[in-house]
């Protein structure tokens, strides 16, 4: 089914917008279910689920009747003919519903599809499609429309998604020699999350690429610390190898020449 003009946020307060005007949808019950379709956009998903999801595990014995009137007022919002003419359907099928429309206007979607593609670009392109993904993110899944319980159940694996392109998105832009641009933006990052190692890392090569080894070795220090009142651990061995190769100034930790930089896809970054 093609776009027709759709968008549906979900990474943040759920909206609707066709052909560039918002659809009002006031009622958060309605938003969450419109949101738990979108995300099996295509797919049915079983009214068992939906009544689990709605209300928290303890659906009231009268949930079947008030699911089935969101349905309809979602329908009458997003489909009023019922024909799908508008490139969007909201299904019954068996004892499941199915949202139809085009998975491109799910901004989860475009998510996944720009992540999934930056994987296969060299550092410019791949930074250019994260930051292209990374921009979806207008806050927690389903903000606004399901609890706190429900998020984590639905969300914890595209948050991790969102961290991993985050890290990646700034290593590619380290491997173009963007780490000045870069060190407001980690310093950031790291402080909102001090035990993930690529960000330290990334953190600390700016600095050093920054001609500041004194700052990136007093990052490591921290991350030390931080490791050990929270965790009761050490940084594993590659952080600390990094810190190692800087207390000697490794030439290797040197942005390489533009000529030399890697274009494909790669492991390492350092």
């Amino acid at each position: 089914m093609s776009n027709r003009g759709w968008e549906f946020r979900l990474l943040g307060p759920v909206e609707v917008w066709h052909g560039g005007g918002r659809i009002g949808l006031p009622r958060r019950a309605q938003r969450c279910l419109l949101g738990l379709l979108l995300l099996e956009a295509g797919r049915v998903v079983p009214v068992s689920r939906l009544l689990e999801l709605l209300w928290d595990d303890d659906p009231p014995a009268h949930a079947r009747g008030v699911l089935h009137s969101h349905v309809a007022r979602l329908r009458g919002a997003l489909d009023p003919d019922r024909t799908g003419s508008r490139g969007f359907r909201l299904l019954l099928r068996g004892d499941g519903y199915v949202a139809e429309t085009d998975a491109g206007a799910v901004d989860v979607h475009r998510f996944r599809d720009l992540v999934g593609r930056a994987g296969l670009a060299g550092p410019g392109g791949r930074a250019r499609l994260l930051r292209a993904a990374l921009a979806h993110w207008r806050g927690p899944l389903l903000a606004g429309a399901a609890t706190d319980r429900v998020r984590d159940r639905l969300g914890a694996g595209l948050e991790e998604l969102r961290l991993s392109a985050v890290e990646s998105c700034v290593e590619a832009e380290l491997e173009c020699g963007r780490h000045r641009e870069l060190l407001p933006e980690l310093a950031d990052l790291v402080r909102q999350h001090p035990l993930r190692e690529r960000l330290i890392r990334a953190y600390m090569l700016a600095l050093y690429r920054d001609g500041r080894r004194p700052d990136a070795l007093a990052a490591y220090r921290r991350a030390r610390g931080d490791f050990a009142r929270e965790l009761g651990l050490e940084p594993t061995g590659g952080l600390g190898e990094v810190h190692d190769r800087m207390v000697h100034a490794d030439r290797s930790l040197d942005l390489p020449p533009a000529g030399a930089r890697r274009v494909g896809p790669s492991a390492a970054w350092w």
